[in-house]
């Protein structure tokens, strides 16, 4: 099957090459600075956050045991007889270590699930890349090549003269000779 087109000003066809070239370059900066930011992400998401939630866990459980303890010991400093002290200040401080500790042990599945589905999505986003990279370095470069064949093809055509058809009269005075049929 043979292709064609119809190609009104030759002058574009480099002016398209150039901006295929222009897109090539600007899509490989883009695709840096995505895996630039890729990295910065999960860097973010495997060691920082880990690390302060677990952290963060850890110094909720050391505040409930405190809270415990000082409830404990008000339970036992201010009991007078059989009478149970309200210790109503040590019971909101558990209270709320508890939701602290609750909210840290969630947060640290969080990360460890968004941790998974990052780890996805970086994976899909190489083989995306790598599949858009390698169409950059290989089909664009052959368009481009295409192009700049073209354009060439077309100037070439265009500089060659037209051979003199042999048929057709070469002066004025040939004309004139077959118009007068003579004696």
């Amino acid at each position: 099957m043979t292709r064609s087109a119809k190609v009104t000003s030759i002058d574009t066809l480099p002016l398209v090459a150039a901006a295929l070239q222009k897109f090539r370059g600007e899509s490989a900066v883009a695709l840096d600075d995505l895996e630039i930011e890729l990295r910065r992400i999960v860097e973010w998401i495997h060691h920082d956050r880990k690390q302060y939630w677990s952290k963060e866990r850890d110094r909720a459980y050391e505040n409930l045991t405190q809270a415990r303890l000082q409830l404990q010991q008000a339970r036992v400093s201010r009991r007078i007889g059989d009478h149970e002290p309200a210790c109503v200040d040590e019971k909101r401080a558990v209270a709320r270590a508890k939701r602290r500790l609750e909210t840290a042990y969630q947060k640290v599945d969080e990360v460890r699930r968004w941790t998974v589905l990052i780890d996805r999505a970086v994976d899909d986003f190489q083989r995306s890349r790598t599949q858009f990279a390698s169409w950059l370095d290989t089909d664009l470069q052959r368009a481009v090549a295409a192009l700049n064949q073209m354009s060439e093809s077309l100037v070439s055509y265009i500089s060659l003269e037209t051979p003199a058809d042999p048929a057709a009269p070469t002066s004025a005075a040939g004309n004139d000779e077959k118009e007068d049929p003579g004696p």
